[in-house]
């Protein structure tokens, strides 16, 4: 008698199956409920000013999460994506919570139950992991040695939550190729929403907290809470719209997609925010690297023209805001930011003031800079901050990885197939967006800052397809 290599499942087996799929249910329903109950008491503590009971609420709901992301009930970087245009959980003084932050970190904690980076199945793509571990390294320094350790400490702690939720997305993207292509569509329609609502904003049609004096638009922010953040949301994600308007398989899905690009377009025009409209344009150069002038010169000529056509039909906005740029106080007190940030890096050149050290210390080098008189916590330029905050080390570690990053998309282009070389088209000038607009923002605050790493990840997920090797 011949057995059946491959055995049918005996009852006690089956019955097995059947209450490990009941306990299932039972704890995906329990949670359910947990995430709700916690959301309600966390919204009612915020609305309330009862923090005992919003920590209560919010670490209920957590803790759900926490249990979703472990079992993957739920796709875990469609949730970061979904969080990142989230306002604040909580925002009083100078501390402003926002929702995306603890929703990384529920998802990295639920990454971590299920095997994180020791899971047999993990790939770490093609992540410049070298760079990535000694810029980690040189950061924890630089906390280390600070003179404000709790403070350094935090700051830390916000850059390694990004570090760690690139490394997760990165494997994520890799042993599921497809999710690649979901996440970065997703991403794509939260910049055509929040175009649109930015919009509403500056008419005044949604409340917005920031007038644009002498006019009668606001510059919009949403839940960014101020609008160079969404201006730099926007610019990042502009160019997986137009993406999605060039892959588009029907002439009407075309044309949607073009008035969606539009609407994105509009949206970054109605933040105000001069170093987006100029990171879109500057940053498409970034295709050069992959050898598409014709692509790069494209790009940057619609953009211009779309600039010229916005300002035409918004009656000159952005002729006023380019008036209101020359000799603009706030242009003048940025540069003298940075150059306090340069004075603070000269003096401690090795391991910086530590990670988010220029605030504290620019009381003691901005007196060094007299014309001076609006202090900020940050120099509104990431690379000076770097250097200023980390040493020389940080910055060229800094430039290195984002250098590695640049290398790798414009690779992928040139060896890629249609879809793939598209898609990292799209990234490479988000990644040039990236790199432009760090001489005007720090773009890693929580919000903006998982926008940019998901970006990153995508682009380490890429297809290897040197050395003979494929991956699907």
């Amino acid at each position: 008698m011949i057995s059946d290599p491959v055995a049918a499942p005996s009852p006690r087996s089956r019955r097995h199956a059947r209450l490990g799929s009941l306990a299932d249910r039972r704890l995906a329903g329990l949670t359910t409920v947990a995430m709700g109950t916690g959301t309600v008491l966390a919204l009612a503590g915020v609305g309330s000013r009862a923090v005992p009971l919003a920590l209560a609420g919010g670490a209920l709901a957590w803790i759900a999460i926490v249990l979703v992301m472990g079992h993957r009930w739920l796709d875990p970087m469609l949730v970061v994506a979904l969080a990142v245009p989230l306002p604040a959980v909580w925002a009083a003084g100078d501390v402003r919570i926002a929702a995306v932050a603890p929703i990384t970190a529920a998802v990295l904690a639920g990454w971590m139950i299920d095997g994180g980076p020791l899971a047999r199945h993990f790939d770490w793509g093609i992540l410049p992991l070298r760079v990535l571990g000694l810029l980690t390294f040189v950061l924890a320094l630089a906390a280390v040695a600070s003179p404000f350790p709790l403070l350094a400490l935090r700051e830390f702690a916000n850059l390694i939550l990004l570090f760690g939720l690139l490394i997760a997305a990165t494997g994520f993207f890799v042993e599921r190729p497809r999710a690649r292509g979901r996440v970065a569509a997703l991403l794509a329609l939260l910049s055509v929403g929040c175009g649109a609502l930015a919009v509403l904003e500056a008419v005044g049609v949604l409340p917005g907290e920031f007038p644009r004096f002498g006019t009668p638009y606001n510059r919009a922010a949403l839940g960014f809470g101020q609008p160079n953040g969404l201006g730099l949301f926007l610019a990042l994600t502009m160019p997986l719209v137009a993406w999605r308007a060039g892959g588009a398989e029907s002439g009407a899905q075309r044309w949607l997609w073009r008035v969606a690009l539009g609407t994105t377009a509009l949206g970054l025009l109605a933040t105000f925010s001069c170093g987006s409209w100029a990171a879109v344009i500057a940053g498409a150069a970034a295709l050069v690297l992959a050898r598409e002038w014709r692509a790069a010169l494209r790009i940057a000529g619609l953009a211009l023209v779309s600039v010229l056509f916005l300002d035409v039909i918004s009656g000159g906005m952005v002729q006023d805001t380019m008036a209101r740029t020359i000799g603009d106080w706030v242009v003048e007190q940025r540069a003298s930011l940075t150059l306090a940030g340069i004075l603070m890096f000269l003096d401690h050149p090795l391991l910086g003031v530590g990670p988010g050290g220029f605030e504290m210390e620019l009381d003691q080098y901005g007196i060094l800079v007299p014309s001076l008189f609006d202090f900020q916590p940050t120099p509104h330029n990431a690379y000076v901050q770097m250097a200023a905050e980390a040493g020389a080390g940080g910055l060229l570690l800094y430039l290195g990885l984002l250098g590695g990053f640049l290398r790798r998309s414009a690779r992928a282009i040139r060896v890629g197939d249609g879809a793939e070389a598209a898609l990292q088209r799209a990234l490479l000038w988000s990644l040039g967006v990236l790199v432009v607009e760090g001489f005007f923002v720090w773009p890693y605050a929580h919000g903006t800052g998982q926008a940019a790493i998901l970006i990153l990840a995508l682009v380490a997920s890429a297809p290897r397809l040197d050395s003979g090797s494929t991956r699907p």
